[in-house]
């Protein structure tokens, strides 16, 4: 089976092709690098200028990458936007791909409609901040907003086989869709497993705050409770706000933390904190994850991993909590890397994936026989 994966989001798409490869799958991915973050990929894509006077070029490339891309037995998408006119392409692509492949897959894995107009049904979303902060364009947020991104959203939906919910925030937004019968059973992100580290903890703590979207993720709050902390523990800990660099300046900071602060507007993990996880270290992420009461995801709760508060003392205070009883932190990062092994490895999550492709492209070719 040859699978082509289009989008990158935080290494997503690359782990899960190690897994895929892992179990003799010809995975392929095909993407932008993930923006400043500079992701690999196997088949690197090139934007083209949406000046008119590029219309031709755009739509022969388009038309190139169709036919490349069509030779795949699965193209899954990592959402609706990744090769769109925004990137450069001839508008009608992604859909035309969505329709016209063997099996076409989209992840629920980032936001969208659905996801932006969450509110009513999760306790907590990045919404209100990234309006404020983050999205400074002329129609607020695009998802809501803007016709066209809406028009893509609807269009890529309605023409795929199978929609993927990646996380619970996903898994929710996503029931009252009207497309919600293309939806599959849940599958975790995907983390390459290696050994299991013997981590050791610096004296002076390193605590550190990937800076992405200052709304999105909280930062502005962050930002405020680490000046509080600085004053608090100087001498003890050493408080970072760093980010927008390639993921292999970041992986190598991650490296050297003891303590990973990531965002405060969701209620499950993202590819940062887990991956830091299965690194040993000691995450502090999301909030109201003891409100999550469906099955599918109430492994979430096991996680030995701490809530980071709403408000800029909460943070503070949370954050202090953990600093003050470090002596924990070797029985966490074992228990942190167990849960990963448990329930994200990448082998195992391929495994699944596979097992959904191959479902997918047997009930489309018996359908296509009646």
């Amino acid at each position: 089976m040859k699978v082509l994966l289009i989008g990158e989001f935080s290494r997503l798409h690359n782990n899960l092709k190690q897994g895929l490869r892992r179990l003799g799958v010809e995975a392929v991915t095909a993407n932008f690098g993930d923006g400043y973050r500079k992701f690999e990929s196997d088949i690197k894509l090139f934007g083209v200028p949406g000046a008119k006077k590029y219309d031709f070029l755009r739509k022969e490339y388009s038309k190139y990458i169709y036919h490349k891309f069509m030779k795949y037995d699965v193209i899954q998408f990592i959402s609706e936007k990744q090769i769109c006119a925004v990137q450069g392409f001839e508008k009608h692509l992604p859909v035309a791909l969505a329709r016209n492949a063997k099996l076409s897959v989209l992840l629920l894995a980032g936001c969208n409609y659905q996801y932006s107009i969450a509110d009513s049904v999760l306790p907590v979303t990045p919404c209100a901040g990234c309006l404020k902060y983050d999205r400074k364009n002329k129609y607020g947020c695009e998802y809501r907003h803007n016709p066209e991104v809406r028009k893509l959203v609807y269009a890529m939906q309605k023409n795929v086989d199978v929609m993927v919910p990646m996380a619970y925030e996903f898994y929710i937004c996503n029931q009252n869709s009207e497309f919600r019968d293309k939806l599959s059973e849940p599958i975790n992100y995907p983390v390459i497993i290696n050994d299991e580290k013997s981590p050791r903890f610096h004296d002076r703590l390193i605590v550190y705050h990937p800076l992405n979207r200052e709304g999105a993720k909280g930062t502005f709050m962050i930002r405020k409770a680490f000046q509080v902390l600085r004053k608090r523990y100087e001498g003890q800990a050493e408080f970072i706000i760093k980010g927008h660099m390639p993921f292999d300046e970041y992986n190598e900071l991650v490296k050297k933390t003891d303590i990973l602060v990531v965002e405060k507007c969701g209620q499950t993990f993202g590819m940062a904190s887990l991956m830091a996880m299965e690194e040993g270290k000691i995450v502090i992420d999301n909030n109201f994850r003891q409100s999550i009461t469906c099955e599918e995801y109430g492994y979430v709760k096991e996680a030995p991993a701490f809530e980071i508060g709403t408000t800029v003392e909460e943070i503070v205070n949370n954050i202090a909590r953990v600093i003050e009883n470090r002596e924990q932190f070797p029985e966490l990062a074992k228990r942190g890397y167990e849960y990963v092994s448990k329930y994200h490895d990448s082998k195992i999550i391929a495994q699944k994936f596979l097992d959904l492709y191959e479902r997918g492209v047997y009930g489309k070719r018996m359908a296509g026989r009646l």
